[in-house]
């Protein structure tokens, strides 16, 4: 896509766009706006390499975030997309993508910390999907780093279910061991977390059934 096209675009009502899609599972929709995000996060970061290496003042471009951030979580989502439409090869391809965004200049101590943050998130991630391809002799080690990152607890429950149910395995293990930590999260408020847990609940309801 054309940079005065790509320039055009507002990045965080792309963030908007994607947050909306993810929400209601509209896997085709989050893959083609995590594209857009990615391409102009990449276009706008050439520019500035530009105008650095000729000496010229960076262009202000006007975004809720450092850069770094557009980078990352276009490709977390387009690798969500890639998971949840059975992509599992691609879907790890966008996970490499952000496991280390350092290689960026001029990140500054904010870009750092995004940069940390999304290297957690790709070691989740990447879990994830590896179990739910088939490597299931994961799960406790998924376990346990759920229960060490609590902000990927949520989806990591879905996706422990998802395995099981996949499978036929027996994941009570599993669930014992993080259950003080599912007990916390019955009581949060957030919107997107509640639905989340309806939806882990459902799960564990077809989990119940199935061994029976």
């Amino acid at each position: 896509m054309h940079l005065s096209i790509l320039k055009a675009f507002n990045p965080d009502f792309l963030v908007e766009m994607l947050e909306t899609a993810h929400s209601f599972e509209q896997w085709g929709k989050l893959l083609y706006t995590a594209d857009i995000l990615h391409s102009y996060a990449q276009r706008i970061y050439e520019e500035r390499l530009y105008y650095k290496a000729i000496g010229m003042t960076i262009p202000i471009v006007k975004m809720q975030h450092p850069l770094v951030y557009y980078f990352g979580f276009s490709q977390q989502m387009r690798g969500v997309a890639c998971q949840h439409l059975g992509d599992f090869e691609q879907a790890r391809e966008s996970i490499y993508r952000y496991v280390e965004l350092g290689w960026m200049e001029d990140l500054g101590t904010d870009g750092h910390e995004i940069a940390r943050e999304f290297r957690y998130l790709a070691k989740v991630n990447l879990y994830a999907v590896e179990i739910l391809s088939g490597k299931t002799e994961l799960l406790n080690n998924y376990a346990r780093f759920l229960h060490s990152y609590p902000k990927g607890l949520l989806n990591g429950l879905i996706v422990i279910m998802q395995t099981a149910l996949c499978y036929g395995l027996d994941v009570d293990e599993q669930l014992s061991y993080l259950n003080d930590d599912i007990n916390e999260i019955k009581s949060d408020r957030d919107k997107t977390a509640q639905s989340k847990y309806r939806k882990f609940c459902n799960l564990v309801e077809s989990y119940k059934i199935q061994k029976a």
